[in-house]
């Protein structure tokens, strides 16, 4: 059995890798809210967010239109995929001696204004482009913010963001 002068020649030798291996421990323990789960409301309902590509490209509109000199413009989006769900299932399998069958079945629960499907996961859709014309499109600065401000709201990068002048 190791004596205690040699378990604190061990520590001091091996404390860099020890203290390495408490710090990832931790950060494996510590607790994170997933970003994709939908949130239950008051109630204890999880509430799913809508999500509709026209009013986010109004609402992008009326954030480029207050960009100096880019003038009133109006933005269109395309989505590689749109807004995807996914349903809480119950799965059933029954095995007879010459077949099995499965069946999978939507989990419903019950409330107060009737049935509703339980919603484990919602994941908002990816873009695939975006074209912005407004009146200050030419300018070299404006494109630049506009493409920054487009990136930044919807993830695309600038080879998929097209500006344009318009009227």
């Amino acid at each position: 059995m190791p004596s205690g002068e040699q378990w604190r020649s061990w520590l001091r030798q091996y404390k860099l890798v020890l203290a390495l291996a408490v710090v990832g421990l931790v950060l494996v323990a510590w607790p994170t809210r997933p970003t994709a789960s939908p949130t239950p409301d008051s109630q204890g309902q999880v509430s799913e967010e809508s999500f509709s590509v026209e009013d986010l490209e109004q609402r992008l509109a009326s954030a480029i239109s207050r960009i100096q000199g880019a003038g009133d413009a109006t933005v269109l989006l395309s989505l590689d995929q749109g807004v995807e769900r996914v349903l809480a299932s119950d799965q059933v399998e029954e095995q007879g001696e010459k077949e099995s069958s499965r069946e999978q079945t939507t989990v419903i629960c019950d409330q107060e204004d009737g049935e509703d499907v339980v919603l484990l996961t919602q994941y908002y859709p990816s873009f695939r482009g975006a074209l912005v014309v407004c009146p200050g499109g030419d300018d070299p600065q404006v494109q630049l913010a506009i493409t920054q401000a487009v990136s930044a709201l919807t993830g695309l990068g600038s080879d998929r963001i097209t500006i344009c002048a318009g009227d």
